[in-house]
């Protein structure tokens, strides 16, 4: 099967999530409460309680969220929706995949609020949006955890990559 095109280029902003990814998060978290990004598929690619098929953004984010955001330009409006939701005492914990572009405002914005980062020794393959392997991304990726259990998140997370200490924050 061919590789549609927006996956080749950065025409799609939807990256879906690869099982060994999800089986880490959900090894470190239990269970995904919320999937505040869930994907348009008949059958979502993230194992939530609940997804928010419609607006994320709008919705309260209670619980253990794990959040693959769409990787555009906006990107940033999800990450201060979780810093209010976690503000707020709503999120409990929360995995966020993303890349590791410390020069933005949405690295600054994660990391205020993250006290580990994982980054993995490789490029994560996403998976297409017919189930298929996707292409490789053009960009490093990084995983934040944003919680008071950084232990289990090294826990589950050590086989993928290498870890960063969020200056400041040693819990």
């Amino acid at each position: 099967m061919a590789v549609p095109p927006a996956l080749l280029s950065h025409e799609s902003t939807e990256h879906y999530t690869p099982q060994y990814i999800l089986d880490a998060v959900i090894a470190c978290m239990g269970a995904i409460v919320l999937d505040p990004c869930s994907n348009s598929r008949e059958i979502p690619n993230v194992p939530a309680a609940r997804i928010a098929l419609e607006n994320g953004l709008v919705q309260p984010w209670e619980g253990r969220v794990f959040l693959n955001p769409p990787f555009g330009h906006d990107v940033e409006r999800w990450f201060s929706k979780l810093y209010l939701e976690w503000s707020a005492g709503r999120t409990t914990e929360a995995i966020v995949l993303w890349k590791s572009a410390t020069e933005t405002a949405a690295w600054k914005t994660l990391t205020a609020i993250s006290c580990r980062v994982y980054f993995p020794s490789a490029r994560i393959r996403f998976v297409g949006p017919f189930g298929d392997d996707g292409p490789g991304p053009t960009f490093s990726p990084a995983l934040f955890y944003v919680g008071t259990q950084a232990k289990r998140f090294e826990e589950a997370f050590a086989q993928i990559g290498a870890l960063w200490v969020v200056p400041g924050k040693f819990y």
